[in-house]
Parts: structure tokens; sequence; C-alpha cells
């Protein structure tokens, strides 16, 4: 909405606006609108556009000074929205047969004095939330993954100790029935035990030495002596 003044510093002033947590803001707005009742236009009131930008000024003033610096910025479409409300209900009020189609905030920026520092701190806002993206992205790539590998690890741990139990009871298991058949009977036991065990060593070997049991040593000596007392009784 531009007003109808001379351009100079009442014009410049206008737009300029305290925020809620009391920074200065230079704000431009549009406004659109439509002769809904052309009789209350023309003779309700004196002169309705004047009436429409002084009284859209008061409402933006209103509802930037309750607001921060920062939601001004970043909820432009919120404040357009409240603005059309509030400007419509006085404008009905009014009886000034206007129907405000649209409001919409056009530039919203800090004034001349003070655009650098805005600009460096604006910045640093956004290398901020840039740090926090990345922040965020690294968290949600990493944590299922490391989730995942947790997953993986317990299931496996879980699958060892199930089969190391079923091991162990297989083993008692055994264990009870070769005691139960060596009480019953064991000789018979022992012996069974015995070959069984021997099976399972020479299953695995690659040689197999059979070795008279009266021989004395693993090594066989021909036995000079007793041939050559042999030989003498015999001459």
């Amino acid at each position: 909405m531009r007003t109808q003044y001379k351009k100079g510093a009442t014009e410049e002033l206008e737009s300029l606006m305290l925020t809620g947590d009391l920074n200065v803001i230079d704000v431009e707005w549009i406004i659109q609108f439509r002769r809904e009742d052309p009789r209350k236009y023309l003779f309700n009131v004196r002169d309705p556009v004047m009436t429409l930008r002084d009284i859209s000024e008061s409402v933006n003033r209103r509802i930037v000074g309750n607001r921060s610096f920062d939601y001004v910025l970043q909820n432009r479409e919120e404040v357009n929205r409240m603005a059309r409300e509030e400007l419509q209900k006085i404008l009905d009020g009014y009886e000034t047969g206007i129907r405000v189609v649209n409001v919409r905030l056009q530039n919203v920026v800090p004034p001349d004095p003070v655009k650098g520092a805005f600009n460096e701190v604006n910045e640093a806002q956004q290398e901020k939330e840039r740090l926090i993206n990345e922040a965020q992205e690294t968290y949600n790539r990493e944590i299922p993954k490391a989730k995942g590998t947790a997953e993986r690890t317990i299931n496996r741990a879980r699958g060892y100790a199930l089969e190391r139990v079923n091991h162990a009871k297989g083993d008692a298991a055994r264990f009870s029935a070769v005691l139960k058949e060596y009480r019953d009977a064991k000789q018979v036991t022992n012996q069974r035990l015995y070959l069984e065990a021997y099976e399972t060593i020479l299953a695995n070997a690659r040689k197999i030495y059979i070795i008279d049991s009266e021989q004395k040593g693993l090594l066989p000596l021909l036995q000079l002596n007793q041939q050559v007392t042999k030989g003498g009784d015999d001459r």
C-alpha cells in the first residue's frame, strides 16, 4: 500500500516498525481489494483509499509490534493472513463496502544503517542451521547403521548361546545314558567305550602300526646272542 504523500522523509518512515523484541524493521506491503458495495464505498467514507491505507498501517504496526523480529521474517504468510482478517473486520465495522482480496508483505528487511550487522547475524544463523542439518543427516545415517550392527551382533550371540546350550544338553543326555549303561554293566560298557575311543582315533590316522603284544620295545632288535648260542650247540 503506497501513500499519497510526496516522496520524502514521511514516506520512508511509514514503513519503519518496531517489533515486539524492540528491533526496528522496514516493512512494505501490498493490498489488493475490490469494491464489494459501491454505494457504501462512495457515500459512507470520505476517502476510501486513504482510509484503507491508514487502517492497514495501523493493523500491520500492531501485528509486527506484538511479534519478534525473527517471527516476522520467517512467517510472512501467517502475518499476511492475520493482517487480512483484522483489516477486513475493521473495514466491515466502518461499512466501507471494501472486500480485501489479499495482503502481502513485499519487503521485510532491516533499516539501511543496520543491514550490515543484520546480514552478519543472518549468515551466522544460516551457518548454524547448516551445521545442525549436517549433524542431523549424519545422525540419521549412522544411528540406524549402528543399531543394525548391534542387532546383528545380538542375534549372533543369541544363536551361539542357544547352540551351546543345546550342545551341552545333548552332552548331558549322552552322559546320563552312558552312566546308566555303566551302572547296569560296567565291564561291557568300559569295553565298548574303549573300542569307540580307538575307533575315533584310528579314523583320523594316516598310518596304523600293529605291534606284537609281547614285543618289549617299539623297534624290534635282532637277538644275536641267542643265535650264537644256538649255533654253538649245533656244532
